[in-house]
């Protein structure tokens, strides 16, 4: 499995291009800026991939700023994300958070996925866990056999996703956190929505916020 990070937008997000390189099958994860998604584009081109999923980890605006894009550059892919997110998916387009990250209003997913809900890239299976407290629609997408997880704005290194926005919880994003925690592999990559790579086995050594909650 390949994994391209592409740091973009106002609010640095990181969009992810995965794919299988025996199948070619390949997934866009939360398209933050029309140039993520042409970044990606090229990549795709260029090694002749198969854009089988363009995936949301949440609703929050610099997260789905470029749905709209991403769709018309791959429209054979299908645009997925949980029930939730897909509730409130333009909620944040017309405030100013929204405005600052440059979103666009999205189209409605072609699939949602909740919780246990498996993706295939290839021969790669991502277990889908639905993980609120940041946003009510977040979720994590975890390869077990790949050994990576993506987590949205669920935990990052060195911190956690904030809980002070409209529809965030403090204590549906401990118990997220503590599924995770149980869940994925303390040694597997760990992908945040923004800023570097880390993974479990480091966070619960380094990362204050997890240090307080597991104590």
């Amino acid at each position: 499995m390949k994994v391209i990070v592409i740091p973009n937008g106002p609010f640095i997000v990181n969009t992810l291009l995965i794919w299988d390189e025996e199948t070619k099958e390949a997934m866009l994860i939360d398209p933050g800026s029309r140039e993520a998604v042409e970044k990606a584009q090229d990549e795709v081109e260029r090694k002749e991939l198969k854009l089988k999923y363009i995936i949301n980890t949440h609703e929050h605006p610099d997260h789905i700023a470029a749905n709209a894009w991403a769709k018309l550059a791959f429209p054979e892919a299908k645009l997925v994300m949980h029930p939730k997110a897909a509730e409130n998916l333009n909620f944040w387009v017309e405030n100013e958070i929204g405005q600052l990250a440059g979103a666009e209003y999205s189209p409605q997913p072609d699939e949602t996925v909740e919780e246990r809900k498996t993706l295939n890239l290839g021969k790669h299976v991502f277990k889908v866990l639905h993980t609120p407290g940041h946003s009510p629609g977040s979720i994590v997408i975890y390869s077990p056999e790949g050994g990576i997880a993506v987590v949205g704005d669920l935990i990052f290194k060195d911190s956690i996703g904030r809980y002070d926005l409209p529809m965030s919880n403090f204590q549906q994003l401990k118990s997220s956190i503590f599924k995770v925690l149980k869940e994925v592999d303390h040694r597997a990559k760990v992908i945040p929505g923004h800023g570097e790579p880390t993974t479990l086995e480091r966070e619960l050594k380094e990362n204050p916020f997890i240090r307080e909650l597991v104590r």
